[in-house]
């Protein structure tokens, strides 16, 4: 579907085109489904398999907004988020993640995410809550 055509709730104003997201996210099942809905949308992705990966995509370009698994080898998104942050980088992280109990949220806020959704991803709190991220909303 192609976002003009979207027709949840009035979303539709929220423009990610030509943004720039970098997707953290181990399993391919998982970064093709976010890429599809943010592709749709006309944002630019790029995909890191783990925290290592996009500590280093960080250093090598400029993204608008980060969607960070939480739960990944070599180096989890907890530790890639505060490794992140510890670059002076102010960029919106928000985590995505199968963990769905909010000391798990608190966790995520506390490394230094900027926001929290569950998956399984339900597209219109995606495109929301990146609105929110990017100060769209």
């Amino acid at each position: 579907m192609e976002y003009s055509e979207y027709s949840g709730n009035d979303l539709s104003y929220v423009d990610l085109r030509n943004k720039e997201a970098l997707v953290v996210e181990d399993l391919m099942s998982n970064y093709l489904l976010l890429e599809t809905v943010l592709e749709d949308l006309g944002t630019h992705i790029t995909w890191a398999q783990n925290g290592v990966e996009a500590v280093d995509f960080i250093k090598k370009k400029k993204f608008d907004v980060i969607l960070m698994d939480l739960k990944m080898p070599i180096m989890d998104g907890f530790t890639a988020t505060k490794k992140i942050k510890e670059m002076n980088i102010d960029i919106p992280i928000i985590a995505v993640t199968a963990y769905v109990f909010d000391s798990d949220r608190e966790k995520a806020i506390a490394a230094g995410c900027t926001d929290y959704i569950s998956k399984p991803i339900d597209k219109d709190e995606l495109i929301e809550t990146i609105g929110k991220a990017l100060n769209l909303l």
